[in-house]
């Protein structure tokens, strides 16, 4: 029906809930004034110029053949390695008028923007490895471009034969897939979620679902009815808190308006390993 009087204000619903599903339920974030590191300053450094980090997991293991007398010769491999992993920075805007409300509570409404949203933003940058962000998945030249698969029971199988069997990786890994995605995996009856609410692969890869473009690893676009899925190895976020500047100093005389703006700094990095495949959607 028509509204015959005026509407009545109240408090917005659903504050606090979420975020949905997604690439912070797999990897929660860490905060960046909470990492160990000998540099003084370390979080305003990692803001500026990410982090790097030595990592043994990425060389596997080998066998030796017991025999009697001599052995064979033992095969001697490099050292650790250096993970490096680039920042880049999140943020919300509100453009707002200086009469009605409350700075403080313009200020909240940012805050909670910035908040809510931040994790489909993070998942897409890190997708495309887009923004000065790095390593991501699509644009990466350390991607391993696997077969393609024809449905996505086949590309968890070549996903995970590939980083367990052919690199040896030990740890579970991460499949990354778009969205779109998800109701073929649970179709698929490929996947199931555990206690802690993480859906994983019967070898216990973890899958995280959310706004990744799935892109090609050149950064084009998929074919229709087809996405690129990918596998890291294990994966850690940084972030730091969310930076919101004085609004009363962003006011312009000429329009009576302010610009809001509440941003955070990230680093995602991967451990060791990045494959794809070319998928097709299909039941």
């Amino acid at each position: 029906m028509a509204s015959i009087n005026g509407r009545v204000c109240v408090a917005q619903p659903n504050v606090g809930v979420g975020p949905r599903y997604g690439l912070f339920t797999v990897v929660p974030p860490q905060d960046m004034s909470t990492v160990e590191s000998p540099d003084q300053g370390a979080s305003y450094h990692m803001e500026m110029g990410g982090v790097q980090y030595l990592i043994s997991d990425c060389t596997p293991d080998r066998a030796l053949t017991v025999v009697c007398g001599p052995t064979a010769t033992k095969t001697f491999d490099a050292g650790p390695t250096t993970v490096t992993a680039d920042p880049f920075v999140v943020y919300a805007t509100m453009t707002c008028g200086i009469v009605g409300y409350t700075l403080a509570e313009y200020e909240t409404w940012l805050r909670q923007r910035l908040a809510v949203n931040e994790q489909a933003i993070v998942e897409l940058t890190f997708s495309n490895q887009a923004n000065g962000q790095a390593p991501g998945l699509a644009n990466n030249a350390g991607n391993v471009t696997l077969t393609a698969s024809t449905t996505i029971t086949a590309a968890i199988a070549t996903l995970e034969q590939w980083l367990y069997q052919t690199v040896g990786y030990g740890k579970p890994g991460i499949i990354h897939a778009p969205s779109v995605a998800a109701s073929y995996f649970r179709n698929s009856n490929s996947i199931e979620i555990g206690s802690d609410g993480i859906w994983r692969t019967p070898q216990g890869t973890l899958i995280s679902f959310g706004n990744y473009s799935g892109n090609t690893p050149a950064g084009g676009a998929p074919a229709a009815n087809h996405t690129t899925l990918y596998i890291t190895g294990q994966m850690a976020i940084w972030r730091g808190p969310i930076l919101v500047p004085n609004l009363a100093e962003t006011i312009s005389k000429a329009t009576n308006q302010f610009n809001a703006l509440a941003e955070r700094p990230y680093v995602v990095a991967i451990d060791c390993n990045v494959a794809s495949t070319d998928t097709t959607l299909a039941p």
